[in-house]
């Protein structure tokens, strides 16, 4: 059977199924095993009991929403992509003043400037 080369050009992108965004707050994991990464993310969320009790301390569980299994070569260029994309726009929050106007970079879109906006999602 003859082996398949890898592409060398673009790949499209389709959507078909319209993926959903998931919300990822809480721990998370990353384990490599055999030339393999798997992340697992979550999302912290209050105790439903606690919040229909009306407490104003609620107890916060971590609820897994996403297991993410890529091989090493992958999760190496996702993090260089990442640390790439967010020391970007790091220095280009300290650049340039806050002012409102129309974003002019592709990647400046709403996730982006919320999280760059409000303390309360920074890392």
């Amino acid at each position: 059977m003859p082996a398949i080369q890898p592409p060398t050009g673009p790949i499209e992108i389709s959507d078909p199924n319209n993926v959903p965004e998931l919300f990822v707050n809480g721990p998370f994991n990353v384990m490599n095993v055999g030339g393999m990464v798997y992340l697992t993310l979550t999302a912290a969320r209050p105790k439903p009991n606690d919040l229909f009790k009306a407490s104003t301390t609620p107890e916060f569980q971590a609820t897994i929403v996403c297991r993410l299994l890529m091989p090493s070569e992958m999760a190496e260029q996702l993090t260089r992509t990442l640390a790439d994309s967010l020391i970007k726009a790091s220095q280009q929050t300290r650049a340039t003043p806050q002012t409102v106007a129309e974003p002019t970079d592709k990647l400046d879109n709403w996730p982006d400037r919320l999280s760059r906006d409000n303390a309360r999602y920074r890392s």
